[in-house]
């Protein structure tokens, strides 16, 4: 995959895993365009890449992502509102890019997540933190709404509403270890074991068929907005289509025989 390395970095630390890094560490990450129209481009292209099975999310340095560098038409006065509102989607629009990517994505938090890197890191699959880790909105103190990049609709999901609007309100600063016991992220590793940690558990994902792992994000995502007989509804389709894969026979049979399965994505 041709990559702009200045902006992002993309490897394969482990069969069927892609590792993105937002490369920009002098900057702690902050999203500039061309960062995030690269990460864009680069997601689409592992949209579609079949061998991809999930990708960890990271950041160079010292931050995952401080937020947004972006000025120019969101922030200027003399700018009309349809074109800065165009800007405001094509920022935002990150969250979304990762929240409708057909692969398990699991962020592996280091360092600073505010603002637009909070909306990031919050609309991945699986989070987890290095202890210096650290989660904030920012976007209040800069006379904005604390509600972007899908923050308001992510971040009561997982701490609850009351909770959500405090750090939101607030602008305070949650520490990885605070986040882990509110469930923001999954877990916390010493800062040199996070990318280990990452990669060990993306690959033990991957090791599963990519039938039943694009299945069980599309339908678990959809099932938190749906009611409780849609969502069981939505299950029993997903598992008739999961039976009449290959890589389910060959999982049964796998089974049977006392042996690993081969998935071929079929």
């Amino acid at each position: 995959m041709d990559v702009d390395e200045s902006l992002l970095l993309v490897s394969e630390p482990a069969t069927g895993v892609a590792m993105i890094t937002l490369n920009r560490p002098e900057s702690l990450n902050a999203l500039t365009w061309p960062l995030i129209d690269e990460l864009r481009r680069v997601l689409s292209e592992v949209h579609r890449q079949h061998d991809v099975r999930v990708v960890v999310l990271t950041g160079a340095g010292r931050a995952f992502c401080a937020g947004s560098d972006v000025g120019g038409a969101r922030g200027r006065s003399d700018v009309d509102i349809p074109t800065r509102f165009e800007a405001q989607r094509r920022t935002s629009g990150l969250a979304l890019a990762v929240r409708q990517l057909r692969q398990p994505v699991i962020a592996a938090i280091n360092g600073p997540a505010v603002g637009a890197g909070l909306g990031l890191a919050l609309a991945t699959d699986v989070r987890i933190a290095g202890e210096s880790g650290s989660f904030r909105d920012g976007a209040i103190r800069m006379g904005l709404s604390a509600c972007e990049g899908g923050i308001s609709w992510s971040l009561p999901r997982l701490v609850g509403t009351s909770n959500a609007l405090e750090l939101m309100l607030t602008n305070r600063l949650v520490s990885a270890g605070e986040a882990e016991r509110r469930g923001i992220v999954s877990a916390v590793h010493p800062d040199d074991e996070l990318l280990p940690a990452a990669i060990d558990m993306a690959a033990q994902i991957a090791g599963f068929s990519p039938f039943g792992l694009e299945a069980t994000k599309e339908a678990f995502w959809a099932n938190q907005n749906c009611g409780f007989g849609e969502a069981v509804d939505r299950e029993n389709r997903t598992q008739i289509l999961a039976v009449n894969t290959a890589d389910s026979r060959e999982a049964m049979s796998a089974f049977l025989e006392h042996r690993k399965p081969v998935f071929e994505g079929r």
